[in-house]
């Protein structure tokens, strides 16, 4: 089965600005016909009022937190680059825990002076690897994404497989739908090669910038240029049963987006 979450990050700054308040949007979410949230777990280190907040207002409209964005660099030049890294995961692994997520999405990878891109891809993989055992005890999977801020080392389909690869099962896949475009790349073509690997999806939409051909915009869904109903039909063809998180990027107003930008995504996966 199929479930729909709501990324959640884009909407700090509407918090912020007084124009939403946490409740709001759990409750804006769930009128929309999402069953989970997916938060960055910077959200609960920067405030920590806001994990029992979220609990409580997750149990109040029925849904969950099936995946928290653990943000964190496990590339490293040093060792106290390394020690950092780790710190910052194992304490997002415990804020996945204690709201019951199953995975972790463990993502702010970037390359580091002076470290190969193909030696960073191995630190990641393998301090994932040896955390696999901590995650697993918390009931979580862990996950990397095709992470568009770092086109160079994790972003290909390629590079997401050979870290995939050397973690040697213990990691899975974040297949997000939109990120391939910076590595020049598309998910349709990339979803076979990648499909045995995913553990969720991010779904948003992405095209070229009308003002500006040779850069990328973010558009509601279904008004840019990534194939995200032909990837999430064929997800659904290969039997694909999890969560699926919307990402609205394209900085409309959430009332509008979230509502929106659910319904397309509910009608590209026949959902009523």
């Amino acid at each position: 089965m199929i479930n729909i979450a709501v990324m959640t990050f884009m909407y700090r700054g509407n918090i912020d600005k007084g124009e939403l308040t946490h409740e709001d949007l759990v409750k804006l979410c769930a009128a929309g016909g999402a069953k989970g949230l997916e938060a960055f777990d910077r959200d609960f280190v920067d405030k920590p009022s806001l994990l029992p907040l979220y609990k409580k207002l997750l149990a109040d409209n029925g849904m969950t937190m099936p995946v928290v964005d653990v943000i964190t660099n496990l590339v490293y030049g040093n060792a106290a680059q390394k020690q950092k890294g780790i710190d910052d995961l194992r304490r997002g692994l415990d804020i996945c825990a204690e709201l019951g997520s199953e995975i972790a999405h463990v993502a702010g990878h970037s390359p580091v002076e002076g470290v190969t891109l193909d030696d960073a891809r191995n630190m990641i993989a393998d301090t994932l690897a040896a955390h696999a055992p901590m995650a697993k005890a918390r009931g979580l999977t862990l996950g990397i994404e095709d992470f568009d801020p770092s086109p160079t080392l994790i972003c290909s389909a390629a590079d997401c497989l050979a870290i995939l690869k050397r973690a040697k099962g213990t990691v899975k896949l974040v297949f997000d739908t939109g990120n391939f475009m910076a590595a020049g790349e598309s998910a349709e073509r990339n979803l076979p090669l990648m499909y045995d690997h995913i553990c969720s999806f991010h779904v948003k939409d992405y095209g070229r910038d009308p003002a500006n051909p040779s850069r990328r915009k973010a558009f509601p869904l279904g008004k840019g240029e990534v194939p995200n109903a032909a990837v999430l039909a064929e997800a659904v063809r290969r039997g694909f049963s999890g969560w699926m998180a919307l990402e609205s990027l394209a900085g409309e107003p959430p009332r509008k987006a979230i509502p929106s930008d659910l319904a397309t995504l509910k009608g590209w996966l026949k959902m009523a």
